[in-house]
């Protein structure tokens, strides 16, 4: 308390000691303005990534189950191109949970099974997934993804023309209505598709109509297949690349599609499996654990993988940028935070030549060298703590007001300063709590590092030669 109470008497600005009083208000200015900076920023970014998570665990799902190689291998998968009862066609996920019979195939209609066919297992694979995932009490559904060209008239013969990803509709997504913009529900035999909202943007408008083609594989060659469709509404697809290019249909029209020609991803989506949806998204890891679990204890684990949304493979590459970005800024934050604290070298070293005869009189009293040290040392760490404090209140005031900000800045350069496809049309204002948690410690503890230097210098102060030459 001595040393405190000493410190708190030295910093407090006096007449006679006005430089020290102004370099004092220099240094404590200069490292709010760094910790509002990184408060700032740190939360924008931050809120941004939440967004865009968001946008993208909504449509696709925070975990994401797909068929390993050794399902498709299986017999139970393979031999649906041998039986009649699946009109020889291999069935998606989302027709072997429909199936009423695991094992479609009748020795008294069907040709005799090849010997490279593995056993027959002994789990339906499909529907024991879908009854283990049932007993988690997660909101799961099988997914397809198809592949065509749509075409959609614009009017005035204009065309918009697009190869484009086919979705199935996710009717057990409990928060899929969020993304959509706006919507309509459509008559007639046309069917209804979801458009990214980027179609709305050129001119796009709802009941504008098109078709999707496809390629039907025959026995001979591919025949060019069209479905009529109709825009029933837009979506938001969040800043994946590919989310632009992806248009949701009822799975009819992806199981049709399926059945007529095989999908393949160029990124490596895996085009079937099963989504799995659940609000925190900090527990994935965890809940990608229990359904490991789950599935192994099944005996059906080696026939499906499970991935959390930070190992999708059209978002993998942004995921990593965006902790980069973070990681580098929080470096950079931290060089400047340096810098910055080192005003309190200059100051504390004008302090202790301006209190050489009171250090001299302390320590001529029985104040110790660590007790000495101690009281400059305070005196940075309060500085620091001032600065994190006053930094920290103007961030909270800054983000409050973020909106308006952004529009004097976009005033000012003539054009929006935040390109909405990007950022959304508002930023994020919500106080980072990891910002203010790094400049509550990293703060105090750089400026109580700043002030060593001035606390060694002071407690190495001769009282004797200080008295005598006063």
């Amino acid at each position: 308390m001595f040393e405190l109470s000493v410190a708190l008497k030295y910093l407090v600005p006096r007449r006679k000691s006005l430089s020290t009083a102004l370099i004092s208000l220099m240094s404590v200015l200069v490292i709010s303005l760094v910790v509002w900076l990184v408060v700032v920023f740190l939360s924008v970014t931050t809120g941004i990534e939440k967004n865009w998570l968001k946008k993208l665990t909504t449509l696709h799902a925070p975990i994401r189950i797909s068929p390993t190689e050794q399902y498709y291998k299986s017999y139970y998968y393979q031999i649906d191109s041998l039986a009649a009862a699946s009109q020889y066609t291999l069935k998606t996920i989302g027709e072997k949970a429909e199936a009423q019979k695991s094992d479609p195939y009748s020795a008294e209609v069907d040709a005799e099974i090849p010997p490279s066919l593995p056993k027959p297992e002994k789990l339906d694979l499909v529907k024991t997934a879908f009854h283990e995932l049932k007993a988690l009490g997660l909101p799961f559904q099988d997914y397809e993804i198809g592949g065509g060209l749509l075409k959609i008239n614009r009017g005035s013969g204009a065309v918009v023309s697009q190869m484009s990803y086919l979705l199935s509709y996710p009717e057990n997504n409990p928060h899929f209505e969020s993304l959509i913009l706006e919507s309509k529900p459509m008559d007639g035999p046309d069917v209804p598709v979801l458009l990214p909202k980027n179609y709305k943007e050129s001119g796009i408008k709802i009941g504008d109509a098109g078709t999707l083609s496809y390629a039907a594989m025959s026995a001979l060659s591919s025949q060019e297949q069209r479905i009529p469709i109709k825009v029933s509404g837009f979506y938001d697809p969040g800043l994946v690349s590919v989310g632009n290019k992806c248009i949701i249909v009822p799975k009819d029209i992806t199981r049709l599609i399926h059945a007529s020609t095989q999908t393949f991803s160029p990124d490596g989506t895996p085009t079937n499996g099963i989504f799995v949806w659940f609000d925190d998204l900090s527990s994935a890891a965890s809940v990608k654990t229990r359904i490991e679990k789950q599935l192994n204890e099944a005996g059906i684990g080696k026939y499906w993988k499970v991935d959390t949304y930070r190992d999708f493979e059209f978002s993998k590459d942004l995921m990593l940028q965006f902790q980069s970005d973070r990681t580098l800024f929080l470096l950079i934050a931290a060089i400047i935070l340096i810098v910055a604290c080192c005003n309190i070298i200059s100051l504390l070293v004008l302090l202790v030549n301006d209190k050489k005869k009171e250090i001299a009189i302390l320590q001529s009293m029985g104040a110790s060298f660590s007790s000495i040290a101690a009281i400059f040392g305070t005196c940075g760490a309060l500085m620091g703590l001032l600065s994190c404090l006053l930094g920290s209140t103007f961030a909270v005031l800054t983000l409050k007001n973020i909106n308006g900000l952004v529009s004097l800045l976009s005033a000012i350069q003539g054009h929006q300063a935040f390109n909405p496809a990007f950022f959304g049309n508002t930023l994020p204002n919500e106080l980072s709590h990891e910002a203010l948690l790094f400049v509550l410690i990293a703060t105090p503890i750089l400026s109580l590092a700043a002030g060593l230097i001035p606390a060694i210098k002071a407690s190495r102060i001769r009282p004797s030669s200080v008295l005598r030459s006063e």
